[in-house]
């Protein structure tokens, strides 16, 4: 009909939103979809690179070995410069420290620090986007730091008309006077600026070799008040001592501090007149070591001395003398630490040790690096007789008979070392050599320094619970009946206790202190005797006789340190000898603490040779 109004059908004006929600749903979804996968990865971005360095693709750990080994390999070739005038400091690139680990996080971090823009970054990376990131350094870096320091104290000392001058302990100043300055956080900021611009077109493989120079200017301040805190860091030194490097073994320069209060300062020049020259105090700092006084000094004074004979084998004695060559020239600078183990590093037949008799527990043995501890006694013996500081030390187990009980220091590596400080202001050196005298080989320690003071110390040790070897009896049915034959592998020893002491004395002999080093308890170890089962135990016998027979060692006819066979004579249970004050020839010269495995091999005891193993904790030299 004419004129009729037709309704539309139900919801028909609604299909174009849901077109739309549709799609915007979709478009979300993907978006977040392709953030969730952004997120997901565990390597950095396509074209990412630190300086220069390309680390796409990679975990954080492999970016950080990657920055390391480019940094290694290539930094060499960069150098910078900075230059005032005709003055030049160069900045040893080689020796930055550079953060490579915070460098690879940075790197991974881009695309993944946020969620919801890490699927466009990731997105913008595959289609050609880079990020370039710089190399991460310490915001106190030490190289430049030291480089800033030395440019500064050039250009205050080249710079004739500065508007002040130092005079003696006094600053000088006239006001009003230009006053010529560096603007040294500028300079510090175009330096590293520059040295970001010389990684990446070394790292990146633009040129093989960077020159980069930043050349400062000074500025000079006539109307205004000049820069005071410029001022200081121009006059400002840190007190620093001569010192031996011992790469290239020249001595380097000393430095002398000086200081002013930046306050003072101010308040003096706003209260001069214009035009009047004033002064304030700096505080000067002598270092304690010039180069004169070291140049002159070092290593001239004997400090402390000892020796001791080296008996054994011929491995043993060979043994002791590649450890001491070791040690030999040894270097140490003024609050440094000697460590035996270190210095030697673990006695193994590759390194040329020999296997020599050691202990095993209770028993005597043979091992790699037999003998090794007797340097080590050595040295403690010679710094006992100065006043350098005792870090750790060690007694054997047995009493060495080399040196005075107390004054022996047993090691094992890895477990017990030996260590002592250089606690003088000089560099010590110590000096080792073997020789052979009056049929003899003997050991010599000798430690050098600088002792200004003329002060010495003597070491003396108080024995104590003395115990004499007792006796024991071991069936060995390869003995023969009627006969008891003396272990000469495991000869006695006797127990002692010491208490050390070293007494310091002024070069006039004056006593300055004694200084408690410490106790020492050494172990007993028993005259051993093999019988036969059949005899039964000796110890019943009568009149030192198995049954009424005659008892004889068929494997000597002397006893150590006697004239006679105990087993022709009196009875075992009181033995004629104590070998333990006495030891044998084939005596290996060091002990280890009674219950300890072989020293110094670094293994425990082979397991044929009937020995348990014991605990490394308990093993010594």
């Amino acid at each position: 009909m004419d004129g009729q109004r037709v309704d539309k059908s139900a919801g028909g004006g609604k299909l174009p939103w849901i077109i739309t929600g549709t799609v915007v749903g979709l478009l979300a979804a993907a978006y977040l979809g392709t953030c969730a996968w952004a997120a997901g990865r565990d390597t950095i971005l396509p074209n990412v690179s630190v300086a220069g360095i390309d680390v796409s693709g990679m975990t954080s750990e492999q970016a950080r070995a990657t920055v390391e080994d480019t940094v290694a390999r290539q930094g060499k070739d960069i150098s910078l410069s900075l230059t005032y005038e005709d003055l030049e400091e160069e900045l040893d690139v080689s020796k930055l420290a550079v953060d490579a680990a915070r460098s690879a996080q940075e790197a991974w971090n881009v695309g993944h620090d946020n969620f919801l823009t890490g699927g466009p970054r990731l997105v913008g990376h595959m289609l050609g986007m880079s990020s370039q990131l710089p190399l991460a350094l310490p915001e106190e870096e030490p190289a430049q730091a030291e480089l800033m320091e030395r440019m500064e104290q050039a250009v205050s000392a080249a710079v004739e008309d500065h508007g002040y001058q130092v005079e003696g302990d006094q600053l000088v100043m006239t006001k009003g006077a230009p006053v010529t300055t560096v603007n040294w956080d500028d300079a510090k900021a175009q330096m590293e600026e520059k040295l970001q611009q010389a990684f990446v077109e070394r790292f990146s493989g633009k040129s093989d070799a960077v020159d980069a120079t930043v050349a400062l200017s000074a500025t000079q301040s006539e109307t205004q008040e000049p820069d005071f805190e410029a001022i200081h860091r121009e006059v400002y030194a840190e007190p620093k001592d001569a010192a031996l490097d011992l790469d290239s073994m020249e001595i380097t320069d000393h430095t002398v501090g000086v200081d002013f209060n930046v306050d003072d300062l101010k308040t003096a020049y706003r209260n001069a007149k214009g035009g009047e020259t004033f002064s304030i105090p700096l505080t000067i700092t002598r270092p304690k070591v010039t180069k004169d006084d070291l140049g002159g000094q070092l290593f001239k004074d004997l400090l402390g001395e000892g020796t001791t004979h080296v008996s054994g084998s011929a491995n043993r004695k060979h043994n002791v003398k590649l450890a001491a060559e070791a040690c030999n020239n040894k270097i140490l600078l003024p609050g440094e630490e000697f460590s035996y183990n270190n210095t030697t590093g673990s006695r193994t037949v590759e390194k040329g040790y020999r296997e020599a008799p050691i202990y095993a527990g209770n028993k005597s043995d043979t091992g790699v690096g037999g003998g090794v501890c007797q340097p080590s006694s050595t040295i403690y013996f010679a710094v006992l007789h100065t006043s350098l500081e005792i870090v750790e030390r060690h007694a054997h187990g047995f009493n060495t008979g080399y040196v005075e009980p107390g004054m022996d220091a047993t090691v094992f590596f890895g477990v017990q070392d030996f260590r002592f400080k250089n606690s003088t202001d000089y560099p010590i050196k110590i000096v080792t050599s073997s020789y052979d005298a009056k049929g003899g080989r003997y050991l010599n320690v000798k430690i050098y320094g600088t002792n200004p003071d003329g002060i010495y110390a003597v070491p003396r040790s108080n024995t104590f619970n003395r115990v004499s070897p007792t006796t024991v009896y071991q069936p060995d049915p390869d003995v023969p009946q009627g006969t008891l034959v003396l272990d000469r592998e495991q000869y006695a020893y006797v127990g002692i206790s010491a208490q050390t002491y070293r007494d310091i004395y002024d070069k006039a002999g004056n006593l300055l202190e004694t200084q408690d080093m410490g106790k020492s308890k050494y172990n007993m170890r028993p005259n051993t005797y093999h019988y036969n089962p059949a005899d039964g135990d000796p110890s019943t016998w009568v009149d030192g006789k198995p049954g009424g027979g005659t008892t004889t060692d068929p494997g000597t006819t002397t006893d150590p340190g006697t004239t006679t066979d105990p087993g022709t004579t009196t009875p075992p249970t009181n033995p004629p000898v104590d070998p333990g004050t006495t030891p044998p020839p084939t005596d290996p010269g060091t002990t280890d603490p009674g219950t300890l495995p072989p020293a110094d091999s670094g293994t425990p005891p082979p397991s044929d040779t009937g020995i348990t193993p014991i605990d490394p904790s308990q093993m010594a030299g």
